[in-house]
């Protein structure tokens, strides 16, 4: 048994963080402490978070990243759930491709993986069997990686056939205008060929189904322009949501990184765009916030200009930094991390006060390569100091994670 003793809970009612004493029993196979009593007045307890949008590579690309590695670096830093992309070989399309990937997320118990399906040309007539299966669904508006785009007229359809379902799975939206993408593809850079006109006007035909089909959840996610919130500021619709992501809150077009590590989809912007994402992530117009952990590994950065960057590790002292900053309140970050993110992937009801990590806030964490978890090795953050370390996790009851001590790998 543990006690901790004046910890700072925060209290999902109350809205606030209320002072508590605390006690869990050990997980004896990996928790080695012999502390009975801690004084946690230093302390803070908030509940287990969410990254609703990672990429773990898994199956196809494991020397990018694995389920394992992936999911060991999410549960570092207090996520306990994550839903996985369909960009792999295969494609994840199909009830075959999301069982197959549900099966290797059980051989580690770090996160709860949720699995999403691509909605491509090829598994429409499939999508009442997918249904009962996908936890979410992704839509590609344009090629972004391999054969995953769908044209509009088959996603149409799809989404008819979604809402004659039922369905309350989110589906999610990498929105940029293919026909914007074409026209711009002669430029050199990749942020001009790939312009925040064509992610304002997908968001804008993203819009449109929004209200030809009131009954679906739609999600936009990884919004990067401050084009895109002048749009969403006048006509986001009841049955939408939003995330962006720290890296469009830190980064820019200027930082001082290398070119090819920069590069992602959609580009950085530039620092005008990041403080519209970030006063838009505190007021709530952004709901929510997530990694698009898309690792590569740093050679492949550097040689083939790939795009995507690591952040699931980061994601979560990121944005409990900007606390510390004044950026933001609390009661935000627990609705981007863990509120919003659960009501949009429809995850059960947990008991809070059995179910939370504690937290570290005023110790710095330097980011380094040493840090990092993820197979990629590598940051877009490093030599960064934010705050917010995990120090232990509680699942139903149990302390399964001290000071780097983690569960067992199965």
């Amino acid at each position: 048994m543990v006690i901790f003793s004046n910890l700072r809970v925060w209290d999902i009612q109350k809205r606030e963080f209320v002072k508590r004493d605390l006690d869990f029993q050990k997980d004896e196979t990996t928790i080695k402490t012999s502390d009975t009593k801690i004084d946690a007045s230093e302390l803070i307890a908030i509940p287990p978070l969410v990254d609703i949008h990672v990429h773990f590579r898994e199956p196809g690309y494991e020397y990018k990243e694995n389920i394992l590695s992936g999911s060991e670096a999410a549960f570092s830093s207090g996520i306990f759930t994550v839903l996985d992309m369909p960009n792999t070989n295969p494609i994840t399309d199909s009830v075959a491709t999301i069982l197959q990937k549900k099966e290797l997320a059980q051989r580690q118990n770090y996160v709860h993986v949720l699995v999403a399906s691509a909605l491509t040309e090829k598994n429409f007539s499939n999508l009442e069997e997918i249904e009962k299966h996908a936890d979410a669904y992704k839509v590609f508006m344009s090629e972004s990686f391999g054969n995953l785009s769908i044209s509009y007229e088959t996603l149409e359809k799809s989404l008819a056939k979604l809402e004659d379902l039922e369905s309350r799975k989110p589906i999610f939206f990498h929105a940029e205008d293919p026909e914007i993408l074409e026209q711009s593809k002669s430029y050199s850079s990749h942020n001009r060929r790939r312009p925040p006109e064509a992610e304002a006007s997908a968001i804008q035909q993203v819009l449109s189904w929004a209200l030809d089909f009131p009954e679906l959840k739609f999600h936009i996610t990884h919004i990067s322009s401050g084009l895109s919130l002048r749009i969403l500021e006048i006509s986001k619709h009841e049955n939408v949501t939003l995330d962006t992501c720290p890296r469009y809150i830190y980064l820019n077009q200027t930082s001082e990184i290398e070119e090819k590590l920069k590069q992602v989809n959609p580009p950085l912007r530039n620092s005008i765009d990041s403080a519209m994402l970030l006063k838009s992530l505190a007021t709530g117009l952004i709901d929510m916030v997530s990694s698009d952990h898309s690792p590569h590994t740093l050679e492949e950065k550097l040689e083939k200009s790939v795009s995507g960057m690591p952040g699931v590790q980061e994601l979560v002292p990121s944005i409990l930094s900007l606390i510390n900053k004044m950026e933001i309140e609390w009661d935000r970050v627990i609705e981007s991390l863990y509120e919003f993110p659960s009501a949009l992937l429809n995850l059960p009801k947990i008991d809070l006060s059995q179910n939370m990590i504690v937290l570290n806030m005023s110790d710095p964490i330097e980011i380094t390569k040493n840090w990092v978890k993820s197979k990629a090795n590598w940051s877009p953050f490093e030599n960064q100091m934010f705050v917010g370390q995990m120090l232990y996790a509680v699942k139903e009851g149990k302390i399964v994670f001290e000071n780097g001590n983690y569960l067992n790998r199965k």
